[in-house]
C-alpha cells in the first residue's frame, strides 16, 4: 500500500506538523509513503517539492508569470467587492499548476491536509481517479472561503451573506466558491477525518461533508521527544542556545528566579493581526493578574517585541521569537508552570498536545476540540468562552497546582502516541481501498 500525503508546506504551521508526524508514523508500520509540498524546506527524503515538476526556462517563467498575474487581479477584484471585511483568514480557490506531480508516483491513496495558500487545485482532484482521504486541519474543506466560522452556521445551508466578508448578497464570494466545491466534491470518493470530535460534528453538520465517511483519529505527538526533562537537560539546552539566540540568555537567568517567579508561556503567529488567536483576551487576563500584584515571567514565542508590545508592572516579559529548534521549545514547555492558549477557536492545537507531553498544564477556552486533550483541573484549566476573568483565575490556578497536574498533563497523551495513531489510519486506508 502507497500513500502520497499532500500539505502546503512541510515545516511551516501546526498542519505541517501534524501531517508530517502522520506520515512518519504510517511509515513505521511498514507502508511506503511520500509528501508532496508546495516548497520543500526539510532535509527529509520523503519530501517532494512542487518546484521539482516545475519548468524552468524563460518562455515558461513569462506565461506562467503572465497568468498569475491575470488571475490574481481577478481575483483581487472579486475580493474588492467586499469593502467591509473583517482581518480575518479567508480563501478562495485560487491554486498552482501542477505539472503532472500528482501522476508521477504510482500511490492507491492520496491523504490530503492543508492545501492553501493558492497550492492544491480542486479540480485536479477529479481527474486522479484516487480514494481521497482528507484530514482537516481547520474548516475550510466545508465552508466558502472562511477557515474559521466562529458563531456562523451557513455552511450548514450554501454559505452566502458572509459575515466574514461583510455581505449583504446570498449570491457573494462565499457562495459562488462553496457551489464550486460542492461541483467537485461530488465527483470524488471523499474519506474525512477531524483530528477533534468537535471538528467531525461540524463537518457533519456541513452541507458539503454531510454525505461523506467522517472518522476522528487525532493529531499525533512523538512521546519521546515532547517530554519532561531534568532540570539538568534544562540546563544544557538553554546553555547550547544563548548564542544563537541572545533573548534565551534573558531566559536563562530568569529561570534561576523561578522559585519567586513562575512562568506563563504563550506562543502564537501573527498573534497581533489574527484575532483567533486570541491575544486580546490574554492581554486582559494578564492586567488582572498584574493588578492583583501577581509576580510572574511571561515567555512568549513566535511573535517578538515589535509585533507585541507588552508592559506590565510586576509581569517581567521576554521574547524569544520564533522557535524553530525543538530541543529550545521543549525546554519553554518544561520550564513553564503554565501554558495559556486563549484562541477564539482550535480543531486540536498542536501547542496544547506539546505542552501536556513536556507535563506543563494548559490554560484555556472551553471551545472547540480543546476539551479533547485538557481536562478541567486535572492536567489544566478550561475557562468558560470569552471570560477573561475565568481565564485569569484559570492560569493562578494552573501555576498553584503545576506540579500535581503536570504528572496528569504526561499520562494523559499516551493515546497520542504515533504508533497508536498511525494505526487508526493504516486500518482506514484498508477499508478505503475495500
Amino acid at each position: 500500500m502507497k500513500v502520497l500525503y499532500v500539505n502546503t508546506s512541510d515545516v511551516s504551521g501546526g498542519a505541517a506538523h501534524a501531517a508530517m508526524r502522520i506520515m512518519h508514523g504510517v511509515q513505521q508500520q511498514g507502508l511506503e509513503c511520500k509528501m508532496l509540498v508546495k516548497q520543500k524546506s526539510s532535509d527529509n527524503n520523503s519530501v517532494i517539492s512542487l518546484q521539482q515538476y516545475t519548468p524552468n526556462n524563460v518562455v515558461h517563467n513569462v506565461l506562467d508569470w503572465c497568468a498569475t498575474k491575470l488571475k490574481n487581479q481577478y481575483q483581487h477584484y472579486q475580493w474588492r467587492k467586499y469593502p467591509n471585511q473583517d482581518n480575518s483568514y479567508k480563501s478562495d480557490l485560487r491554486s498552482t499548476h501542477m505539472y503532472g506531480s500528482l501522476c508521477a508516483w504510482n500511490y492507491d491513496i492520496l491523504h490530503l491536509h492543508w492545501i492553501n495558500q493558492r497550492f492544491l487545485p480542486l479540480e485536479e482532484l477529479v481527474k486522479l481517479h484516487k480514494p481521497i482521504v482528507w484530514t482537516l486541519h481547520d474548516s475550510w474543506p466545508f465552508c466558502g472561503i472562511c477557515h474559521y466560522f466562529l458563531d456562523c452556521n451557513k455552511y450548514q445551508y450554501q454559505c452566502g451573506n458572509c459575515p466574514q466578508l461583510g455581505s449583504l448578497t446570498l449570491h457573494d464570494l462565499s457562495n459562488q466558491v462553496w457551489r464550486k466545491k460542492k461541483q467537485i466534491y461530488q465527483r470524488l470518493n471523499l474519506h474525512i477525518v477531524s483530528p477533534s470530535h468537535w471538528l467531525a460534528e461540524c463537518a457533519r453538520k456541513s452541507s458539503l461533508f454531510a454525505d461523506c465517511d467522517i472518522q476522528v483519529i487525532p493529531n499525533c505527538l512523538d512521546t519521546e521527544v515532547f517530554r519532561r526533562l531534568t532540570n539538568r537537560e534544562i540546563s544544557t539546552n538553554l546553555t547550547a542556545v544563548v548564542q544563537q539566540n541572545t533573548a534565551v540568555s534573558r531566559v536563562l537567568r530568569a529561570a534561576g528566579e523561578k522559585a519567586e517567579k513562575p512562568f506563563i508561556l504563550y506562543g502564537a503567529v501573527n498573534a497581533a493581526t489574527d484575532r483567533i488567536k486570541g491575544f486580546a483576551s490574554l492581554l486582559s487576563a494578564l492586567q488582572i493578574l498584574d493588578n492583583q500584584g501577581m509576580q510572574a515571567n511571561l515567555v512568549v514565542f513566535g511573535a517578538n517585541e515589535t509585533e507585541l508590545s507588552l508592559h506590565f508592572k510586576n509581569i517581567n516579559v521576554i521574547f524569544v521569537g520564533y522557535v524553530s529548534n525543538t530541543e529550545l521549545l521543549v525546554t519553554l514547555y518544561n520550564l513553564a508552570d503554565v501554558m495559556v492558549v486563549p484562541s477564539l477557536t482550535e480543531n486540536l492545537s498542536c501547542a496544547i498536545m506539546e505542552s501536556l507531553g513536556c507535563g506543563t498544564p494548559v490554560c484555556c477556552f472551553d471551545i472547540g476540540g480543546n476539551s479533547d486533550m485538557v481536562e478541567h483541573r486535572k492536567n489544566g484549566y478550561l475557562a468558560d468562552e470569552h471570560d477573561v476573568v475565568d481565564l485569569a483565575n484559570g492560569i493562578k490556578e494552573c501555576i498553584i497546582f503545576s506540579a500535581q497536574w503536570g504528572v496528569a498533563a504526561t499520562e494523559s497523551v499516551t493515546r497520542f502516541v504515533p504508533t497508536a495513531v498511525a494505526r487508526q489510519y493504516v486500518e482506514l486506508y484498508r477499508d478505503v481501498l475495500k
